[in-house]
């Protein structure tokens, strides 16, 4: 499995650069509503979906492969809907952010597990993983929604993408080696 991540280092690159741009306009758009909020973050999660797929197609067959499938698939799930509801989704926003938030984490955790044989020292993806479910548990048991919620999905976004730079630089440098 690590070898086809490494391979694919680039999706995981342009993941992380999607989530960062979702977090940095999510935090500097005077003004956002919430229903703009809410679209923003259907088309961060559903191009976000769409590249972990292409990454868990990738790694077919090779453990970790349900649990890169299981992410991609919650995110393209909570996309759908989001665009299929965007009131209903923007009244329950935090709800949503706070589920996709969870099982992306658990999801995330599950694949560094299965990566923990083949890298050693990997941090940024349990990180991620960490993050997400912190920030979703925090959501839940939260007081609610806050009255600037952009300004808790902007940070964790922003976040969430920087670790998961840090882990595609990472494999790209690997699969350099791999090649060499």
């Amino acid at each position: 499995m690590f070898a086809a991540l490494a391979v694919n280092w680039v999706f995981l690159v342009l993941r992380a650069s999607i989530a960062m741009m979702f977090g940095t306009i999510a935090v500097v758009w005077p003004g956002l509503t919430s229903v703009g909020l809410v679209l923003l973050f259907g088309a961060y999660v559903l191009s976000d979906g769409v590249l972990a797929l292409c990454v868990a197609l990738s790694v077919k067959g090779l453990p970790g492969f349900g649990s890169l499938l299981f992410e991609s698939l919650v995110r393209i799930a909570i996309a759908i809907v989001v665009f299929e509801s965007p009131a209903f989704a923007a009244l329950t926003l935090v709800d949503v952010v706070a589920a996709w938030a969870v099982l992306s984490g658990l999801a995330a955790l599950a694949v560094a597990v299965a990566l923990r044989r083949d890298l050693s020292n990997e941090w940024p993806l349990p990180l991620a993983g960490a993050v997400s479910l912190v920030a979703g548990v925090m959501l839940v048991v939260g007081p609610g929604a806050p009255p600037d919620l952009q300004w808790v999905i902007g940070p964790y976004a922003i976040l969430f993408g920087g670790t998961l730079l840090a882990l595609g630089l990472r494999l790209r440098q690997l699969a350099f080696e791999i090649a060499s």
